[in-house]
């Protein structure tokens, strides 16, 4: 049985793009199934901007390879959202993600949960 929304748990847009969605119906039926727990949320203009401006920091501080813009946006949608509460950014990408939390305006409300 599916629970209510869970309203703090995000997930930029951007994020579907990277292979959350498979378009095989017998994967796919599952991860909807997840997604409509969590609050999916459009991204604005000005994470947009957050997002290529940590992502080309990294790549200035010679991450290799660079971290992906979706990684990004992920990022600077979690660093906005930390300013004003503690935010876990929930990944498998540890490294990256690191890298781009730790160039956010919030990165002491951050917190990387590697799975």
């Amino acid at each position: 049985m599916l629970r209510e929304q869970a309203t703090d748990v995000i997930v930029p847009v951007a994020v579907l793009a990277e292979g959350v969605l498979t378009g095989k119906v017998g994967h796919d039926y599952h991860v909807r199934r997840l997604l409509d727990l969590v609050n999916i949320t459009a991204i604005e203009e000005p994470i947009g901007y957050s997002a290529g401006a940590i992502r080309q920091a990294a790549i200035r501080g010679a991450r290799e390879p660079a971290p992906s813009g979706v990684d990004a946006i992920v990022a600077a949608e979690a660093d906005a959202r930390a300013g004003s509460d503690d935010v876990r950014i929930v990944t498998s990408d540890g490294g990256d993600f690191e890298v781009l939390a730790s160039l956010g305006d919030n990165r002491a409300r951050l917190s990387i949960l590697i799975v």
